[in-house]
Formats: structure tokens, sequence, C-alpha cells
């Protein structure tokens, strides 16, 4: 008669048991040396071994060559026990038998002598399951039973069991087996029994058992039914209603790339091939979970096939982690809504469509904010766009928080609340994303001396720092942006000019000193090393008189003739706003300079420590440039580039407009006292750029 895989490969004794060496190990040591317990708990998933070892440890006791870890298992107690009619093994479905009544007929028989063995054991299984009573009336037994008895408990939640059980146990937790050992095992049984089969088809069934070597069993069972007797890959997935591990891959790409009609396909696909989506839906988050082990931990990540790890590496070196991580929220949040939506393909169908309508903001993008500027009484003038720009990369706690507010409030309406841990936030203004910043007449004028010029940015000021001060988004994607402004010596100029009868002009004169920045060590590179990024720098930081949403401002630039680092800045700010630039390519482009003719043969020049995000996005930048000029050549180099990149152009214009806004901050006539008379101190300082740097 024919016996399913998961009896008749049964573990008989510990060396044959798949995984659980911490277990085996202790009862092994236990037996050799005598020091045995009177009760244990074996507490696991379902499927990882409990019954099986209570079963070895059983013939252990009871082996007729004496109590040892290496039953015979030839001897008539041994095969007694695995044929399931050795008398004195009384095993228990506590499932089944919840009642006080059934707990106290079996404690009854404890007393008398074994019939046939030297233990006589019981091994209640699902112990969770016996009522408060049963366990009450349990409890004297299992703390002092006779010699010649023993207690084998198993339970797949041992945190419903009372702790007056647990103290009176030795517990023992069973892992679930790591799909590697349930591969091996699998093509060690099906080699036995003489079945044709593929690698891929054990991976699969190894994952889709989660754990559970007896679901394993069960699964290849079923597989061998269903491959008429040979299991292979591709009839697996058909019978679990799965998809290849690379066509997940593809979906995962297709996200991250923004490809909606690639993953439209995609999705139609799915419906043509009736898969179940649920399993889909499971694949995709436990391959998003081995990116992020890949990334993090490498050593950590489960990479399965020869061919699933050169998957998993291009997935791993292609995706941004903070992608990762929110597609991977996106995803568990999605499993979970299946079971509220009208139909399984519809559930995953709208979490498909918000892996791809969400990500995290790269450098360059904004998110634009329309107010309604009428009811607070501003004028058409005064009206600019709110832009907010979270950066592609979280780095730490000591980046610089970029931040901008393009409203101008008049001073006859402001109040200046005083937040004593909100950071101050300046941010620009600007009539649109592809226009330089104009400020109104009424700020511009020459009629208006230095002493209102700086009263009314201090005053805009102060009026987003209480309508904002509960906003915070980190930013800077490459090296942390120190703060190198001497703040005592600034503080003490602005204590001595307010305590002297000095001009207005002269109380601004002092905040020059702050200014003594080196801005090679802003671009991360020694001044001689590259004097054509230090004159281009210094050209940035010329601000004279602007104040710091001047600064933050971006140029436009006329896209003719030679690229320039102006230009090329300008061109991928533009491509961003439309959203036709974003994610890895456009990072790409941020980090790089465009040489030679627009239009024509060309030369992006990106430093070597990014060649590996050139090598996944440089196809998508070509196309990018094709779409506006059809007869682009593109070469890439990887040098260092000569100027500043993007990415650099931005860190500049954050410095200077904070070193700005920090020297009106400290005249200003609110402030000032503050920091003087009441030893105040600005702890932060926060910016933010908009797009494109």
């Amino acid at each position: 008669m024919y016996q399913v895989l998961a009896r008749k490969y049964r573990p008989r004794n510990f060396a044959e048991l798949v995984g659980q060496t911490h277990v085996s190990r202790a009862l092994g040591s236990a037996l050799e040396r005598g020091r045995l317990h009177h009760a244990y708990l074996f507490t696991g998933t379902r499927g990882v071994g409990k019954t099986t070892i209570a079963r070895i440890l059983s013939k252990c006791l009871n082996c007729e060559t004496g109590i040892t870890a290496t039953p015979c298992g030839v001897c008539g107690t041994c095969r007694a026990i695995d044929e399931g009619r050795f008398i004195d093994l009384i095993e228990i479905d506590a499932a089944s038998r919840t009642k006080v009544e059934d707990t106290r007929e079996l404690l009854d028989n404890v007393p008398y002598a074994p019939t046939q063995g030297r233990y006589k054991v019981y091994l209640i299984d699902e112990v969770h399951m016996l009522s408060t009573h049963s366990f009450n009336a349990l409890l004297k037994t299992l703390e002092e039973p006779p010699e010649h008895v023993k207690f084998l408990l198993a339970t797949t939640d041992p945190q419903k069991l009372p702790v007056t059980v647990l103290s009176r146990c030795l517990q023992f937790t069973l892992r679930p087996l790591p799909r590697q050992e349930i591969h091996d095992h699998l093509a060690q049984v099906l080699g036995k029994e003489q079945i044709a089969f593929d690698d891929a088809a054990l991976w699969l069934l190894a994952e889709s058992a989660q754990g559970s070597l007896r679901d394993a069993m069960s699964l290849t069972d079923q597989a061998i039914a269903y491959g008429q007797g040979s299991v292979q890959g591709a009839d697996v997935q058909t019978m679990l209603g799965l998809l290849d591990r690379s066509q997940v891959a593809h979906l995962l790409q297709a996200i991250h790339q923004g490809q909606g009609d690639r993953v439209a396909k995609i999705l139609f696909d799915l419906t043509q091939q009736a898969v179940d989506v649920s399993a889909v839906l499971d694949q995709l988050i436990t391959l998003l979970h081995q990116v992020a082990l890949a990334q993090l931990l490498p050593k950590q990540a489960d990479i399965g096939t020869p061919l699933e790890a050169e998957i998993l590496h291009q997935l791993a070196s292609s995706l941004d982690r903070q992608d990762v991580q929110l597609y991977y929220q996106i995803a568990l949040q999605g499993r979970a809504d299946l079971k509220l939506a009208v139909t399984a393909q519809q559930g995953f169908e709208m979490c498909v469509l918000r892996l791809l309508a969400f990500r995290p903001l790269a450098v360059t993008e904004t998110v634009v904010i329309k107010q309604n500027h009428e009811s607070s009484g501003l004028g058409s003038d005064h009206i600019h766009a709110h832009q907010t720009t979270q950066p592609e990369r979280l780095e730490s706690n000591d980046d610089v928080e970029l931040k901008k507010n393009s409203e101008v409030i008049p001073s006859s309406v402001i109040h200046h609340p005083i937040a004593e841990s909100s950071p101050v936030i300046v941010e620009p203004a600007e009539e649109t994303f592809l226009q330089v910043h104009e400020l109104p007449a009424s700020v511009s004028s020459d009629s208006i001396d230095h002493e209102e010029q700086v009263e009314l940015s201090a005053e805009r000021i102060d009026a987003h720092d209480a309508e904002y001060a509960d906003q915070s988004f980190l930013a800077s994607q490459d090296d942390h942006v120190e703060d190198r402004v001497d703040d005592e010596q600034i503080l003490n100029s602005a204590h001595e000019i307010l305590t002297t009868d000095t001009s207005v002009d002269d109380q601004i004169e002092f905040v020059e000193r702050g200014k003594s920045i080196v801005v090679d060590e802003l671009l991360h590179v020694p001044l001689e090393e590259s004097t054509t990024s230090v004159q281009a720098a210094t050209t940035i930081y010329q601000s004279g008189d602007l104040n710091p949403f001047e600064i933050l401002a971006h140029p436009v630039a006329e896209l003719s003739g030679e690229w320039t680092a102006e230009k090329w800045e300008y061109w991928l700010r533009e491509r961003a706003l439309v959203g036709k630039l974003f994610g890895g390519v456009l990072s790409l482009g941020q980090h790089g300079l465009m040489r030679g003719a627009i239009g024509g043969a060309i030369e992006f020049v990106i430093a070597a420590e990014h060649r590996v995000l050139t090598a996944e996005m440089r196809h998508g930048l070509l196309e990018a440039l094709k779409e506006d000029w059809p007869q682009t050549q593109l070469e890439i180099t990887n040098v260092t580039p000569d100027e500043i990149t993007p990415v650099q152009r931005k860190e500049l214009r954050i410095k200077q407009a904070q070193i700005k806004a920090r020297e009106l901050l400290v005249i200003d006539p609110v402030v000032a006292p503050l920091l003087t008379e009441f030893e105040g101190e600005i702890i932060e300082l926060v910016m933010k750029e908009g797009l494109a740097g």
C-alpha cells in the first residue's frame, strides 16, 4: 500500500532529523548522561518536527538496548513505536479531549506501572487547547509524577499555556526550516524515489512550504501527481498559481522605472494566466525583503538558484534603498487589503497601482501645493506656489533639512511667535518653476532702505516658522553639509552693535565676517586639486545683496549651442518638472555633467564611483535626451567632472542662503534681543531647495 512521503520518510532517530540541531543536541546529551526531566514541552509552527521528536525521545527512553540517544530501531519496542502500536506510549489529542473529565480519566492511570516498556510516556499534542480546569487538574501530577512516567507536550501556541505549566517543563522551541535545508531534503527524497525533477521546482516547493518540512513533502506529493511522475518547475508554478521569479522581478523593475504601459501588460498577462494573485503578492513581498537584505546584509540574503542570485543582485544595485522600504510597506498593506476588496484581482491591481503612483521624491522633484491667498488678503503680486522637495536619499540626522515657502506676507499682518525648539525655516519664492525669482516691487524698490528690507526678510522667515514649525523633511543625498559659521562671533558682534548708537548700515556691515567659508571644503575636494570647480563655486557664492530667496532661485538657460553646467542643470529640472525624468535616471544626471553640442554627439562625464548606477540607467538617460533631440549620440566617460555637478551646486546655494539668513536673523529687532539678552541660540537653520541641483 502506498504511503505518503511525509510518513514514509519521517525521521526515526536524531541523526535523520532535518534541522533542529539545538534540540537534538540537548536531548542527546541529557540521555547519554542520564539527566532526564519528567516533562518536556516542544513548541513551534506546524510541520517542524514536534511530534516526531517526541516519538524519537520515547524510543530513546524505552529501547530494549537501554536508555540511549541512538535507539536501535530494530527491537520490538522501537518497531512498535514506529508503527504506532506501543501500549506504553499514550498519544492524546488535546483538541478533541478538552474537558476536565478527560484529564482526570487520564490521570487515574498514571500511578500504574508501564505494561511493556521502561517508562509510560504521555504525549499530549496541541496541549494549549485544554481548558483551564484541565490544566489545574494536571498541575500536581505534572510537578511530581511517578518515576516511571514522562510527559511530552507539544503546541503551536505556547502563549496560551499557563505559566504554572511552563515552569514545570523543559521547553524547546523548534524553528522553521530554511529554504536550503528543505530543498536539499526534497532532492534526497526524490532521488531515493527515482523521480525526475529540476532544481527550480524544488526551490519553489521549499519557498511555498514557509519553513514547514511536512508541507513541503505534501506539496511534493501533489507535484508528482500533477507532473505525471516528475517534478518540473513549470508544472509547480502552474499548480501553485505562482509566477517565475524573473517575472516578478520584471514587474518590480517596471514599477520602479515608472513604465505604466509595461505594468499594464504584465497585469493583463496575469489575468490571462489565472494565477493566484495573493501568492504573486507574497512573491513580490518576499522579493522586496530579499532585495533589502542584499543591499544591507548581503550574507543574510537567501539567493536560491544562480539565476535568482543574478536577478537579486541586479535589483539590489538598481533600486534605491528608500524605494525598497516604501514598496515593501505598500505591498504589506495591499496584502492586508486583499480580503477587503471586492475581488482579490481588484485588490492586487490597486496595490500595484499604488506602487506605481507613489515613491520617495527625488532631489529634483517637487509637490506643488495650491493655496487660496485671496482669503488672507494678499494681492496677486504676492502669490507664489508652495513647493516641497524631499531628497533622493536620507543619510543621517546631521544632514541639512530642505524646506521652501514662497508666500510673501506683508509686515502689517505679521506676528512674531517664539518657538523655543522649532527650527528656523527659510524658503525661496518663485513665480514659476522655470523662472528666476523676482521680489515684488514693494520689496525691491530702491526707496526702501536697508533696515526695512532686513525687517521684511526676517518677518517672512518668522511667519513661515509659525506656520510650518511642525513640518520636517530630512535632506542631502551625498555628504553631510556642516554649519561652518561661528555663531559666537556673530552673536558677540550683534550685541556690540545693538548696544551702541550706530547706523543701520553699520549694523549690517558686521555680518560680512560670517562669509569666511572655504568653498573647496563645501565641494569636498582640496583647493589645489580643482581650480575650475572652485572658480565656479565662487561665482555662485558671490551673492552680494541678494536675499536667501534670490540665492536659492534657479536661473533659466537657453538650450542651444554647447552644453554647460547651467544648461544641463536647467534641462534636468525642466524634464523632472513635467514628470519625464525621475528615479535612477534623474539621479544619474544629477551626479554628472554633459559636454558637447546640444542635439549632436555629446559626452556625459560622471565619477567612476557611480559606475553601477551608470550601467543600469544610461539607456534611460539616452532615451530622455532623444525625446528632445532625436539625433543625439551619447558617450559616457567615468572620470571625475572638472566642474561642479548639479548636486554640488545645490549644496552651495543652500549653504550660501543659510549664511545670508543667519546674517539677517542676528540683526533682526525681534530676534537679536532673544539671542543677546536671553542668551538665545539659533540651534538649527533649515533651508529648502527647489527643483534641479
